[in-house]
């Protein structure tokens, strides 16, 4: 089965979300703003601000489940929805994961 580090690559982002979301997203990892709670193959789970002047941050998580990702995010009841903490997540665990590099 496939980790969640492999389900979220840079280059799969972009069919999960839109252009905005992928560019927020990219913001908030790259202001430091992740935090992993639980970094596990099959699940990882961080705590995921806003912008710098936002200090509202949102519980998310990232799962392989039979060889697809799925999510949540606490800023949003809409569970199709990848949103940017979604995106951030992603990013700061694939740079996080053993063996990867940022693409």
């Amino acid at each position: 089965m496939p980790s969640v580090a492999d389900l979220v690559a840079p280059a799969r982002l972009s069919d999960l979300t839109t252009p905005a979301t992928l560019r927020l997203g990219r913001a908030i990892a790259a202001a430091g703003a992740v935090e992993l709670l639980d970094f596990e193959p099959l699940r990882v789970r961080g705590k995921v601000g806003g912008p710098a002047a936002n200090s509202q941050t949102r519980t998310t998580e990232l799962r392989s489940a039979g060889g697809q990702l799925e999510w949540s995010c606490t800023c949003s009841s809409d569970t199709a929805l990848f949103c940017k903490h979604c995106v951030a997540l992603a990013l700061t665990v694939w740079e996080s994961a053993p063996g990867r590099r940022a693409s």
